[in-house]
C-alpha cells in the first residue's frame, strides 16, 4: 500500500509540472518578474540621481552667487585702491614741489643762518658803531632780528611740512599695501570657490553620467520586458492552439479483456486494500500500444512501480497514462496523433503478468477510462 502511495505522489508531481502549456510559460514569467524588479532598482537609482543633480545645482547656484559677491567687493577695493595712488602720486608732486623750493631757498637761507651767526658773535659797540648807515643802532638790530628770526621760521616751516608729507605719503603706502593684501586674499578665496566649483562641477558630470547610465539600463529592460511580454503572449496562444479538445473522446490503446477495473481493490501482489487509478488491459509482451488521441507526449521513462512509462497531455487538462511498457518510440515534447504507436507492452515494473495499464487523468487526478472510451 505504501508503495501505491509513493506512486501516485511521483504521478502527481509529473501531471503537475510536465505540462506543455505553462512549463515554458512559467519560465518567461520568473524571468519577467525578474526583470521588472531590476527595473524597479534602476528607477530608484535614476530618482536618487535626480535628486542628487537638483543637489549640485542648487549648491552651484549659491556658490556661483557668493563668488560674484566676492568679485564686487574686489571690484571696490581695486577703485579704492586706484584713487588712493592716484593721490599718492599727486602728493608725491607736491613732495617733489616743496624739495625743490627748498633747494633754491636753501643756500639764501644759509647765508642769512650764518650772517646771523656772525652778528651774533659782534659785540654790541662794534654792532652800533659799524657801517656809514644813517639808521639807529636800535634799527640796525630790530632788522637784523627780523631777517633771522624770518628765515628761521621759513626754513621750520619747510621741514615741517617735509616731515608731514612723508609721513603721509608713509601712511598711503601703507594703506595701499593692506589693500593690495586684502585683495590678494579675496583673490584667494575666489581660487578657491573656482576649484570648489570645479569640483562641484566634475561631480555633476559623474551624476549626469550616472543618469544617463540608469537611463540606458531602464530603456533596455523595458525592450526586455516587452520581449517577454511578446514571449509570453507567444506562449499563451501556442498553449491555446496545442490544447486538442477531445471530439469523440479517446480510442482503445490496445485491444484486450479488462483484468482490473478502475477504483478500489486488493492488490494482486501486495494483497492490501488499495485505490486502481486506471484500468489494466491484458495483452501479449510486445503488442503495440497507441495513442489514444491526439497529444503532445509529457513523460517518457521510468516510473517506479510502472515500469516504463508514457504519459500524453491532449489539452483540456486531460492526459493518458500508458504503463508496464516494454519499450516506447517516442520521446517527450514529441507530438503524437490518435491511433499512432507509442510503445509496446509488457510487465515492466510492478506486475503479475503482460498487460498494459491505462490511466486518464483529469489536471492530477485520475478519473475512470472508460467514461471516455467507446
Amino acid at each position: 500500500m505504501k508503495k501505491f502511495v509513493i506512486a501516485m505522489v511521483i504521478l502527481s508531481i509529473l501531471f503537475l509540472s510536465t505540462s506543455p502549456a505553462y512549463s515554458g510559460l512559467t519560465e518567461e514569467e520568473q524571468k519577467l518578474a525578474k526583470y521588472k524588479a531590476e527595473l524597479e532598482q534602476v528607477k530608484r537609482s535614476l530618482n536618487s540621481v535626480n535628486q542628487n543633480v537638483a543637489s549640485v545645482i542648487s549648491l552651484l547656484d549659491s556658490l556661483d552667487a557668493e563668488t560674484r559677491s566676492i568679485q564686487e567687493n574686489i571690484s571696490v577695493i581695486e577703485a579704492k585702491i586706484s584713487n588712493l595712488q592716484a593721490e599718492i602720486s599727486q602728493k608725491e608732486k607736491l613732495i617733489e614741489k616743496d624739495k625743490t623750493l627748498i633747494v633754491e631757498n636753501k643756500k639764501t637761507i644759509a647765508e642769512m643762518l650764518n650772517l646771523a651767526y656772525k652778528i651774533s658773535q659782534i659785540s654790541p659797540l662794534e654792532l652800533l658803531f659799524s657801517g656809514g648807515s644813517t639808521s639807529t643802532p636800535d634799527d640796525k638790530i630790530v632788522y637784523l632780528s627780523y631777517v633771522v628770526s624770518s628765515d628761521k621760521l621759513a626754513l621750520d616751516s619747510l621741514n615741517s611740512k617735509v616731515a608731514e608729507l612723508k609721513f603721509e605719503e608713509k601712511s598711503l603706502i601703507a594703506a595701499q599695501k593692506n589693500l593690495s593684501a586684502f585683495l590678494y586674499e579675496k583673490k584667494q578665496q575666489e581660487q578657491v570657490l573656482s576649484e570648489e566649483i570645479n569640483l562641484k562641477n566634475q561631480l555633476l558630470v559623474s551624476l549626469k553620467e550616472k543618469k544617463l547610465s540608469y537611463i540606458t539600463q531602464k530603456n533596455m529592460l523595458e525592450a526586455e520586458i516587452k520581449l517577454e511580454q511578446k514571449k509570453i503572449q507567444k506562449l499563451i496562444e501556442e498553449a491555446r492552439n496545442r490544447s486538442i479538445t477531445l471530439k469523440g473522446g479517446l480510442s482503445w490503446p490496445v485491444r484486450g479483456p479488462i483484468t482490473s477495473p478502475f477504483g478500489w481493490r486488493v492488490n494482486p501482489i501486495w494483497h492490501s486494500r488499495e485505490f486502481h487509478p486506471g484500468i489494466d488491459i491484458a495483452v501479449a509482451t510486445g503488442t503495440p500500444v497507441h495513442a489514444a488521441a491526439d497529444g503532445i507526449v509529457t513523460y517518457a521513462g521510468w516510473l517506479t512501480g510502472y515500469g516504463n512509462v508514457v504519459i500524453i497531455y491532449h489539452g483540456s487538462d486531460i492526459s493518458t497514462l500508458y504503463a508496464h511498457l516494454q519499450r516506447y518510440i517516442v520521446r517527450k515534447g514529441e507530438k503524437v496523433k490518435r491511433g499512432q504507436i507509442i510503445a509496446y507492452s509488457d510487465n515492466t515494473g510492478w506486475s503479475t503478468g503482460p498487460h498494459l495499464h491505462f490511466g486518464v487523468y483529469l489536471g492530477d487526478k485520475p478519473v475512470n477510462p472508460m467514461k471516455y472510451l467507446p
